[in-house]
């Protein structure tokens, strides 16, 4: 029989191993106590027959009874059904079965993941537990260098100077609202609950409702009861809030963002993963950057307090621009009364996939390599869990 331990080392291996992010070892064994935390051993040593993509009850009990394990499929619903309620799996919504009206589960990965599944359950032990996690190693996994990162960042509207009023709609918030979206929910952000469970202030705002889901993502959040609908005019209203503010705006990296964080430096967790980095811009994907013109900057210093990034100091009475930390917001540009503060396009475009599914394949192919992805779809073809 195995032990406990090893039974959360498997599921910890599965993770890591399946999942597009990996869910690296931390040296005080934090993502054991993480899976302690979400997963009883029971659970765990089902979780460890679950596979990366969608799979219906029947697949699952198939395959977790040819590994030994004496249970009902009752029951074996029920525990699926509570791991999901819990944030500890995905189960349900996007990945739901319409076609053969069933439900289907998989794994989920730390971030983008089970870390936002925890909305509305952090306790203060998960937060701080999640917190030296993601800033003591997770940050290495997620931001990678050549590797398509899961967000973008993309200027705030009024940033951009009139020559960038026909920028692809991608990188036009308005334009993406306007032509690739019907509906849209706002939500509570899953960073500043979890600042707050742990009684950080955040430094820059007291709105909480600031995570945009659109489409169908927006749909389940309304049906679930954590989203509010809004139309396009009063999501307009609400961006130039946030904007106000001095929010970055980080949209799903694809030309169909399914949701968009607004963000702050001090409670988001890819912002604050990001900043542990010498060199942050290196891992964004992002189509701009800021300059300041000197012999127009007045040293009045709001752009330092704009900035998420830490990427704008004075220097002899002037702000420059460390472009190893800018990665394009434009929020130092809306608010610079000298109009020193400007945004350039960079001069080679990043175009993001035309879906999330294809910005997951090629984190796949980048993380296994073709052989492996090659490999990997010959299990899916045959029915094995990948």
């Amino acid at each position: 029989m195995t032990t406990e331990d090893g039974i959360y080392r498997k599921l910890y291996k599965e993770i890591d191993e399946r999942m597009p992010i990996g869910f690296p070892t931390h040296e005080s064994g934090l993502e054991i106590q993480i899976l302690k935390n979400l997963f009883t051993p029971e659970e765990a040593e089902i979780a460890i027959n679950i596979s990366a993509l969608p799979e219906p009850l029947e697949k699952i009990y198939k395959r977790v009874k040819k590994n030994g394990i004496s249970i009902s499929k009752e029951k074996l619903e029920e525990i699926l059904d509570n791991l999901n309620r819990k944030g500890a799996i995905q189960g349900g919504g996007s990945i739901y079965d319409k076609k053969h009206n069933r439900r289907r589960y998989r794994l989920a990965q730390w971030a983008i993941g089970i870390y936002e599944y925890q909305l509305g359950r952090f306790t203060k032990e998960f937060a701080k537990l999640a917190e030296d996690y993601s800033l003591g190693v997770f940050y290495k996994e997620f931001h990678k260098k050549n590797t398509p990162g899961q967000m973008r960042t993309i200027p705030v509207e009024k940033s951009l100077s009139p020559e960038f009023k026909t920028v692809s709609t991608y990188d036009n918030i308005r334009d993406i609202i306007t032509n690739k979206v019907d509906k849209i929910a706002i939500i509570n952000c899953v960073c500043r609950e979890h600042h707050d469970v742990l009684e950080k202030q955040c430094e820059l705002s007291s709105t909480r409702r600031c995570c945009v889901m659109f489409n169908e993502s927006a749909a389940r959040r309304i049906k679930d009861g954590l989203g509010k609908e809004v139309s396009k005019e009063e999501m307009f209203e609400i961006l130039n809030k946030y904007q106000k503010e001095g929010f970055v705006l980080q949209p799903g990296n694809s030309q169909n963002p399914s949701f968009m964080c607004v963000c702050c430096g001090c409670c988001c967790g890819v912002l604050t993963m990001a900043k542990q980095f010498p060199k942050p811009a290196e891992f964004y994907s992002s189509n701009f950057y800021a300059h300041s013109n000197s012999d127009l900057c007045n040293g009045c210093e709001t752009c330092l307090t704009r900035c998420q990034m830490g990427a704008v100091t004075l220097e002899n009475g002037k702000s420059i621009v460390n472009l190893d930390r800018c990665i394009g917001c434009g929020n130092c540009v809306t608010t610079c009364g000298m109009k020193a503060m400007k945004l350039y396009k960079k001069g080679k475009s990043i175009t993001p996939p035309k879906s999330s599914g294809r910005l997951y394949a090629k984190m796949i192919i980048k993380k296994r390599g073709l052989w492996g992805t090659i490999k990997m779809a010959g299990k899916i073809l045959t029915g094995m869990k990948v």
